[in-house]
């Protein structure tokens, strides 16, 4: 009767721990896709916008669903590539009124395991352009800096999940805490007796 007992209590304690472990969430998964961009004026006062797109992911992406906030000039959409390879970046650039105040851009990101992310990126407070100068005459040879167009701060994940060491090393806390105890409950059963 008392092996019977010390089992149930090694039993639910081994069920309890194998409960434990699998509640606790491993690393999350970094499927990334990043996107930076820039908007500056030229002398002419044209705003030319490159964003760059970037995969941090081990296999190719597929950009699917773009979208640009305005629409380029022309209303051509940018050349974009369907994939981008793996750890790869694709930069390209198109040209929108001089006086937007903001530009954006949004798509969905997959991958082969089906993974799938919507990206957005954003220039906000974009500087006004400088109005085009009339032709440069030699007396005048003082010239407006135009300031740096801001670039947005790219987005980072956050580290999620737990270490595996760690993980392990709670799990065989456990397991021997409960190892212990039924020792410790059979030894006091039998000095009972």
């Amino acid at each position: 009767m008392r092996w019977k007992n010390t089992l149930v209590v090694l039993a639910a304690t081994l069920a309890a721990t194998a409960c434990a472990t699998l509640m606790i969430p491993g690393q999350a998964s970094a499927h990334t896709s990043v996107v930076s961009g820039s908007a500056p004026c030229d002398q002419a006062g044209k705003r030319t916008v490159t964003w760059t797109i970037k995969n941090n992911w081990h296999s190719e992406e597929t950009v699917k669903n773009l979208s640009l906030s305005p629409k380029p000039l022309g209303g051509a959409e940018p050349g974009l590539p369907t994939t981008i390879k793996e750890n790869g970046s694709y930069t390209f650039s198109y040209e929108v009124p001089a006086d937007v105040s903001k530009i954006s851009i949004s798509f969905t990101a997959t991958w082969p395991d089906r993974y799938q992310e919507d990206v957005k990126g954003s220039i906000d407070k974009v500087p006004a352009c400088p109005s085009p100068s009339p032709t440069p005459s030699p007396v005048r040879s003082s010239a407006t800096p135009v300031p740096p167009s801001p670039t947005p701060s790219k987005p980072t994940l956050p580290t999620t999940g737990v270490a595996m060491p760690l993980l392990l090393g709670g799990a065989l806390v456990l397991i021997s805490g409960g190892v212990l105890f039924a020792l410790i409950g059979r030894r006091r059963r039998l000095q009972e007796s």
